[in-house]
Order: C-alpha cells, then structure tokens, then sequence
C-alpha cells in the first residue's frame, strides 16, 4: 500500500516547495498488446500503490479490435473512469518499438505503430499532434535513437527519458541508461528523468518500489500532464523519497535565460538514510556530499561557465538505491553549441559541433572560434529551431597544452584544454606485421610526447602531420598478397621520405624481408643493398644484419621492444 505523508511534512513541503509529491508509474502494459488483464484492471490494482499509472500498450496490436472498439480509445474510457481527482489519476498512451528504439507517447485520440512509419516519421506524427512523449530504456538491447540524434523541433514534446526500466527486484536504474542519458542531454535533448516498472504482468505499481515521482499542484489529469510536459520529475528506485531541486527558486525541468549565476537547493528526505549526494553538470561532477541521515538540505552557488549549460542531482541511499532529478538547464542565448567534440592529430585540432537554433525566430550570430594565437571567426544564419553541424579546423598549432575556446555573439559557449604533441608516429599494421608489443610501447610509452596514429589500410596517402612511420616487417609463414607493400605503396613511402619523412623498418625473431621491401631500398636509392633471411637470421651481402641507417630510413632487428622508445627519440633529434 502507499505510504501516506504525514499532514505537517506535506503541508510544511507545499507551503515552502509550490507542488505536491506523487509517486508514479508511467509505463505499463496489458494484455491488449504483450501483458497480462484489461486496463481496467491495471488502473484498479495500481490505485492501491501508485497516485498515477500510464497504460502504454505496444501500438502495433491496436489493428486488431475489441468488439470493434479502438483498444486505444478504450484505453482512454478505462483511465478517465478510474480517475479520481485527489486520489488517483489513470494516464493512457502507446508504445511505438522500432528497431532504433522504444518511445511512449501519452494522452492522443489516434496512435501510429513501427508499421506505419520509421523514427523520424513518428517524430513527425508527434510534432503535428505536439503530443508528450518519452524514450524508453535506452539500452543498446532496445536502441538508442540513433545515439539520441538530435531534433529542436521535436524537443518541444519529446520531455522524457526513462533512467530506470524493470519490474524484477533489485537495481532498475542502470549505468547504462544513466549513461545515455547524458548522451541525450549533450547531444540537446531537453529530457526529464523517469523510472518505471514496464510491466507485463498484473503487478501494475506492485513489481518494485520503483517509481517516476511527479511534483504538481494537485492530483488531477491536468496537473500531473502540465507536471510531465514540463519535465518536473524525477526517477527513484525508492517507493517514497522525497527530493527537492532548485535553481533560482525554480524546480526541476525548467529552462532558465539570461543568467551567469545560479543559487541551487537540494533537499531530501526518506525513512531509509542517504549515503552520497552528486551535484552534476555538463561540465562534470560540481559537488559531492556524505551524508549518513534520513534528511539532507543543502544550498550551493555557482558561476555557469557558458551560454549552453545543464544540472541535476544524483543521490545514493545506504541499502544502494538511486535517485536521479530532471536537470535544470541555463540558457544565455537562443543559439548554443551541443554535441561538441575536440579532435586533435599532431599538431591540427578540429573542433565538432551541431550549433541549435533553440528560439521560434531566426537569428543571425557571430561566431568566433580561437586557439592560441589564432582565430577563427564567421557570421551564420540560423532559422527557427534549426541545427546545423559545424566544423572548424586549427593547424600547425604549439605543441604542448592549449586552450580551444569558442564564442557566440562574444559570449563564451565552449572550452576545452587540449593536448599537442611534438611529434606524429604513424604504426603500419596493414601488412600481416600487427605485433601487440609493439603497440603498446608507442601508444603507452611514448604517449607523452608522440601522437601515435594506427594504420589498418593499405598505404594510398600518408596523413597530414606525419613525423615518422613506422613499419614493422610481416610475420614468417604470412599471406604473401597481404603481407608485400603495393607498388602504389611503394610509391607513396618514397615521396614520403623525400619530402622530409622519415621511416623506421622494424624487424623480429619471426619477421620476413621480401621484395617488396628490397624494392622501396632501392627506390630509396640504396642500390647494392641485398636484405635476406636465412636460418632464422637477418644476412647482408653474407654479414649479419642488425641495423643499418640512411638519412630517412633505419632498419633495427629488435629483441628488447623497450629499446624502441630510445631508437625514436634519436631520429626524432636528429
């Protein structure tokens, strides 16, 4: 049974925090799709342990009708009846499965199925009708939306995201949709947290104490939509706790503009303690509280560092379960960043990013882009509730560590420090000549000052920045096609070395010496050099061969791959 607040908590929370605290269970299923008894009694059997359940039968088993009847519709009937303001309200919706992901919309007349339309054609379907709707358990299992690829126009009605999926005992809130979650939440989706049973047994608010908490004024259908659409919820595997998160006096879910500070408040309580209390942002983890108490109040202020920011509360309880807010975005433009990503290649930096046109009108913006001593800058035209992807190039930077700042309209909407190294390694591992030792002393050992770069494909161009290749010899017994370099190979090497690169031959206990590599000595202009293998050894002219060395090539037969490191930083000197 629900566990009833007492009078003075309830009142003395209203009074202070403007909404009230129902527990809910927004995604369920009956036997008019893939679950067990009638919505009637789903919503009769809920009303027991829940103050809301959403019936969100899968949409591709409403062709077939009962007694001629809409199942959605009749759906509608069910939880319209057994609505009682002040006691109980009874949601109704569908469930769309595609292969790239599961999504509830709730509260429609009609419904579309995976039959009917693809992801994008029921982004459309929910647009046109600005229907709520939540993605659930995203999880690789299920899909994940195209890794959340975003949409500002949909954003509008697309105001969930399930955190937490599962009607078993145990954890439902999984590391997983906690990670995707912050995908979505980078890549702009505006997504409040929930947690819900999905059940498909009559267990409707019973299977667990897991519940998607929604803070409205009063228990009305009216209310606790408003209360969703606008994202003012939080998902709990905990059957009654209470949280509380402000900014600026304003709740969870919400937008706030114009403003390069906020003043948080947390609040929670339980009759089981509280273990950790996260405050985190898309800048990373802010605050960390122990706590060991069955009540927690904290205030916390902070500068927000750019135009395009979001917040939300992570707690943990003694017994382990989760709890996890909606965010509380800050918006100090209309046209933000999100999605961005730092690459960096010797000594070039990219920097990736869609740029949103989050407002109704259209806006013309300035960007300006700066790393160093260099900047970039361009003016864009956005239209309302556009996105476009941007990318903007850095080259022949300062080694060492930079800034990478951006700014839109001359306010700041984006940095990153990033790391330059002073020099470009190239690791051939195209030619049946993959050794793991190897790899691991370039990309460990030597990550301090190399870049290094891994080649998997035949050699048709050597990338910009490219200090050194190197090229391990194939592998004894291997595939002759694969393992010989292709004259276009061959060529490519050669005017790579006559442009300034250089290029280190690298040779084992097991490795061979064909041809093909006698072919790029000579065309390299070492004539009268014949590189053989005999009895297992490495013969020059009948003299054994370790190691010899013009001014772009070395050739090294190693026994120590430990040696290397000391080998790179000669030619690197010299």
């Amino acid at each position: 049974m629900k566990r009833a607040l007492t009078f003075v908590l309830l009142l003395a929370l209203t009074f202070y925090f403007g909404y009230n605290f129902y527990y809910a269970n927004i995604h369920s299923h009956t036997s008019y799709s893939d679950g067990a008894g009638t919505p009637q009694e789903a919503y009769a059997h809920a009303a027991n342990y829940v103050d809301v359940l959403a019936v969100t039968d899968h949409a591709y088993y409403f062709v077939e009708k009962i007694d001629g009847q809409d199942k959605l519709l009749l759906t509608k009937l069910a939880a319209k009846k057994a609505t009682k303001n002040g006691r109980f309200v009874g949601l109704w919706g569908f469930e769309w499965t595609g292969g790239v992901g599961h999504i509830n919309v709730y509260g429609t007349d009609d419904w579309i199925s995976r039959n009917d339309v693809d992801l994008f054609g029921l982004y459309k379907w929910i647009v046109e009708r600005q229907a709520l709707a939540q993605f659930n358990h995203p999880i690789t299992t299920f899909g994940t939306f195209y890794d959340f690829e975003y949409d500002p126009l949909v954003d509008e009605y697309l105001n969930l995201v399930e955190v937490g999926n599962g009607s078993w005992r145990g954890r439902t809130i999984s590391d997983e949709m906690l990670s995707n979650f912050l995908v979505a939440l980078n890549k702009g989706w505006h997504v409040g947290a929930t947690a819900n049973q999905d059940n498909h047994r009559p267990e409707w608010g019973s299977a667990n104490d897991t519940r998607t908490v929604i803070l409205a004024t009063e228990l009305t259908y009216e209310s606790v939509m408003d209360a969703l659409k606008n994202r003012r919820v939080y998902a709990s595997e905990d059957r009654n706790a209470k949280l509380i998160f402000e900014a600026n006096q304003y709740p969870m879910g919400s937008i706030l503009q114009n403003t390069w500070s906020v003043n948080f408040r947390i609040y929670l309580s339980d009759d089981e303690n509280f273990q950790d209390v996260y405050l985190i942002s898309q800048s990373g983890t802010l605050m960390q509280w122990k706590v060991n108490d069955k009540e927690f109040e904290t205030f916390y202020s902070c500068n927000v560092p750019d135009v395009f920011e979001w917040f939300y509360v992570y707690a943990i309880q003694q017994d382990g379960n989760r709890i996890v807010s909606s965010p509380i975005w800050v918006h100090n433009s209309d046209v933000y960043a999100v999605n961005t990503k730092v690459t960096v290649t010797g000594k070039t930096a990219d920097l990736h990013m869609d740029l949103v046109n989050y407002g109704f009108e259209t806006r013309n913006v300035y960007i300006l882009a700066k790393v160093s001593n260099q900047t970039q800058s361009f003016q864009m035209s956005l239209q309302p509730k556009e996105k476009k992807p941007i990318k903007i190039t850095f080259s022949n930077l300062e080694s060492g560590t930079q800034k990478l700042e951006l700014f839109i309209d001359q306010k700041p909407a984006f940095s990153q420090e990033i790391e330059l190294k002073t020099f470009t390694i190239l690791l051939d591992e195209s030619h049946e000549n993959s050794y793991p030792q190897l790899k691991t002393v370039l990309t460990k050992q030597m990550s301090s000052f190399a870049d290094v770069q891994l080649n998997s494909r035949y050699l048709r161009k050597i990338p910009a920045g490219v200090n050194l290749i190197v090229l391990p010899l194939p592998k004894d017994g291997s595939f002759k096609e694969t393992s010989m370099l292709n004259n276009f190979e061959i060529d490519v090497l050669v005017n790579y070395a006559k442009n300034g690169g250089k290029i280190l031959l690298v040779a084992f206990a097991n490795s061979t010496f064909d041809e093909s590599y006698q072919k790029l000595l000579e065309k390299l202009g070492i004539n009268g050099m014949l590189i053989k293998k005999e009895k297992g050894v490495f013969l020059e002219t009948e003299k054994l061969l370790d190691e010899f060395s013009i001014d772009c090539l070395r050739f090294v037969l190693l026994e120590d791959v430990s040696k290397l490191v000391e080998i790179i930083k000669g030619m690197i000197e010299k």
